[in-house]
């Protein structure tokens, strides 16, 4: 008896591309907290227990219309060069995060490569996204079967997951956006695929110089396409080594969705050199959803009135932030001790300032000295729940402060202010409970 593996066509490959960026995408915001949990459902992708984005809420929507509708267009259409899924801050100034998809063809359209490109930061540095194309092997003499290509692609996904499980959390106020990057020869001038359209100059201009640094993880080669994956982020910079530049002549569009605001969609146009695109606004309709940064799905966006804070607490932004991951340590969210260890791992990985491990004890001695913690002989501090949340009712408050929270913080706090019995860890607990069952 004799048995063949059938190779992959270049219809099963492009259909490849679209499931694995379905996919991606719903990792990413899924594990990014990018969307409530109601948005996804349980799926399982080439032997993986999943979560893949369902069009069950408003922000779940617009990203599916802006994958379906508006980059698969292109991708079928064979214009699309790139797909970035970015998050900025809310003045989109400062790039926080990228995820880009980056195709480049043949001349005769009929092989092409595959990048996956991720950067992400949480530093103060301006970091727009990267969407163009890397330098990679035009053609490849080998074919591969259909069990080749989904092995493969299984052991991409679980490393992409690994990675974004570890990055620092998103600060609270934040906006997605969703950017798509052209081929001038084959694209018309005029062409936008539905809910993109031209994108600013800023956007266009933070999108080149991006788009030189990134390290790449892990690589596809399915006989049509090559696909890699490649990360920038600077507490993977010691672990990861490998990085590959992106360069490219390009047309940029951009789709964007505030997760605080109403959303833009933006789309443009990009040389090798410079770029020069005209900002253009989609109906609110289009992409008017917003995601709550606390965890009432009512609001809107974090608490903009600033309420004082009690004058034994100085002015110093520094020590609000810091202090906000001192309570979230209380035994009303946590488990009542925070040690040295743990704030050294907090300073280096998911602070948003400067802060030394000397400066934060000086914090410390400070909140002993007003109660909300107390010392232990092991290097650790007892949190204490009562000034702890009363101090986090009057940071939640501070218009200064909350923009500096990562979203656990932030829920951590409104967890501590309202009193709620169930903690972090139980509540982690019970999500890997989740996925264990699934």
């Amino acid at each position: 008896m004799t048995s063949t593996a059938t190779e992959v066509t270049q219809v099963q490959s492009l259909a490849a591309i679209r499931n694995f960026i379905r996919v991606a995408v719903s990792c990413v915001t899924y594990l990014r907290g990018l969307c409530n949990d109601e948005s996804y459902q349980p799926r399982q992708f080439l032997g993986l227990q999943l979560k893949q984005l369902v069009r069950s809420s408003p922000e779940a929507d617009v990203i599916s219309q802006w994958m379906e509708d508006g980059a698969f267009d292109a991708l079928n259409k064979g214009y699309l060069k790139a797909l970035s899924l970015c998050v900025y801050t809310p003045n989109c100034t400062e790039l926080l995060e990228s995820y880009s998809f980056a195709l480049s063809y043949t001349p005769n359209g009929k092989r092409a490569a595959l990048t996956f490109a991720g950067n992400s930061l949480n530093d103060a540095a301006l970091r727009p996204c990267t969407a163009a194309t890397s330098t990679t092997t035009r053609s490849r003499g080998k074919r591969h079967t259909r069990q080749e290509v989904q092995q493969a692609l299984a052991g991409i996904i679980t490393k992409l997951v690994e990675v974004v499980e570890g990055l620092p959390p998103l600060l609270c106020e934040r906006v997605l956006v969703m950017q798509l990057t052209y081929y001038e020869d084959v694209t018309p001038p005029t062409y936008e695929p539905p809910c993109f359209a031209p994108a600013s100059a800023d956007l266009t201009s933070l999108h080149q110089q991006e788009q030189r640094q990134s390290t790449n993880i892990a690589s596809l080669d399915t006989g049509h396409h090559m696909m890699s994956i490649t990360i920038r982020h600077r507490f993977f910079d010691r672990l990861l080594s490998q990085s590959s530049m992106i360069a490219g002549n390009s047309t940029l569009t951009a789709s964007t969705w505030n997760t605080t605001f109403s959303g833009i969609g933006t789309e443009g146009e990009e040389d090798e050199d410079e770029a020069a695109a005209a900002l253009k606004h989609i109906p609110d309709t289009n992409a008017a959803c917003t995601q709550t940064c606390p965890v009432k799905e009512s609001s809107q966006r974090c608490p903009a009135e600033p309420a004082a804070i009690s004058s034994t607490f100085s002015n110093d932004l520094a020590f609000f932030v810091f202090t906000c991951f001192i309570l979230t340590r209380s035994p009303v969210v946590y488990r009542g001790r925070v040690s040295t260890g743990e704030i050294a791992e907090y300073l280096r990985v998911s602070c948003p300032l400067e802060i030394t491990l000397e400066m934060a004890h000086q914090m410390m001695h400070r909140l002993e000295l007003k109660g909300v913690v107390a010392a232990t002989a092991q290097q650790e501090w007892i949190v204490h729940p009562l000034p702890a949340a009363a101090l986090a009712g009057l940071l939640l408050a501070q218009r200064e402060v909350v923009p500096l929270l990562s979203i656990q913080i932030h829920e951590d706090l409104e967890r501590l202010v309202k009193g709620d019995a169930t903690t972090r860890m139980s509540v982690a607990a019970g999500r890997k409970r989740q996925r264990a069952n699934a």
